[in-house]
């Protein structure tokens, strides 16, 4: 998806929205918004309260930082870790251009993570070997942009080794001799793409039918533009409605059409929150056949308008989402960045 936000270079810039399984909610730590953006010098966001924890890692640029009335300064190859789920979380601002990809996520052991990573670094973290820990990152990232096969063990896995550098190998910002061997050419984070076909190309330890499922949920997360019929996905996946139907159910806990309205809400209330696209923009960017529709089916899951909702966001009274409700473990706050 392409964002819609002030200082936000659209032409290279894009985002995805994913919708975990119950078993991932259940068992791991998963993505649920994640993207590539380049921002402007100039660019500032006050976030509100949002249901998930996010990393940022700064591909080149510097960004400012203030969080309850904290400021830190994020350069190239650093990460940020901030906790989205309190009111009034962060503000942060492009000092210069800025490259950043940036990923929420949540899940078992997400909280725990997090505590023990901020108690001893803060929220920029400066790793020794941080283009190992970038790579990672980006293969999620690229997981989604390359419509690869989605695997919920493996993404929790990889945002597992990414924190684990953090606990391990990270010292605060600020300390020269961490950057020295990111700073030397060739080395820059934008340059790596370790792993890129791993995903790809292991066929162990899955059933086709299990295959043949996490490839749709890939093709659902970057085209909720479009309509999205049970009959294409099940002929993606070679298989007949009733059975594809059956079968994405064992595997996401969901049928089709809740999940795929579940990803449109997602991304609807992300572009909601995050920037200034008119209603008509998030429906047509999120598959919703009419303004009508889309407003209906919003006040229907949370309970207000779209436009009420954003109203709210902008003074951290945000309705509570209905994943949060099932999930109390994520009731912490929602979507990316800065993103």
């Amino acid at each position: 998806m392409t964002p819609v936000e002030h200082h936000v270079d659209a032409a290279v810039s894009h985002y995805f929205v994913y919708v975990p399984s119950r078993n991932a909610m259940r068992m791991f730590l998963y993505p649920t918004r994640i993207g590539l953006y380049r921002y402007l010098k100039g660019y500032w966001l006050n976030r509100g309260s949002f249901d998930s924890f996010i990393l940022m890692a700064i591909y080149n640029g510097t960004f400012v930082f203030t969080v309850n009335g904290r400021r830190s300064v994020a350069r190239t190859g650093d990460l940020v870790l901030l906790d989205c789920h309190a009111p009034n979380v962060y503000q942060a601002k492009a000092e210069t251009d800025c490259t950043l990809l940036w990923m929420h996520f949540d899940g078992r052991l997400a909280r725990d993570f997090f505590n023990a990573i901020h108690s001893d670094l803060g929220d920029v973290i400066t790793l020794r070997r941080a283009t190992y820990a970038i790579s990672r990152l980006r293969m999620v990232y690229d997981t989604f942009a390359e419509e690869r096969k989605v695997n919920e063990a493996r993404m929790s896995l990889i945002i597992t080794e990414v924190l684990t550098e953090c606990l391990t190998d990270g010292v605060s910002a600020g300390s020269p001799s961490a950057f020295e061997d990111n700073r030397r050419p060739g080395t820059e984070p934008t340059d790596v793409r370790t792993g890129e076909n791993a995903w790809r190309n292991d066929k162990r330890g899955s059933s086709y039918n299990q295959h043949a499922i996490e490839e749709t949920l890939s093709y659902i997360a970057t085209h909720l533009s479009e309509p999205l019929p049970v009959s294409q996905l099940a002929a993606m996946a070679l298989m007949s409605e009733y059975y594809y139907i059956r079968v994405f159910r064992q595997v996401t806990g969901y049928t089709p059409h809740t999940y795929i309205v579940n990803a449109r809400m997602h991304a609807a209330k992300y572009m909601l929150l995050t920037g200034d696209a008119t209603l008509k923009e998030i429906c047509a960017a999120c598959g919703f056949s009419s303004t009508s529709a889309f407003c209906a089916a919003f006040r229907k899951r949370f309970g207000v308008t779209p436009l009420t909702f954003r109203a709210a966001a902008k003074t951290s009274a945000m309705p509570e989402s209905d994943e949060s409700r099932a999930h109390p473990a994520r009731n912490r706050t929602p979507h990316h960045r800065p993103r």
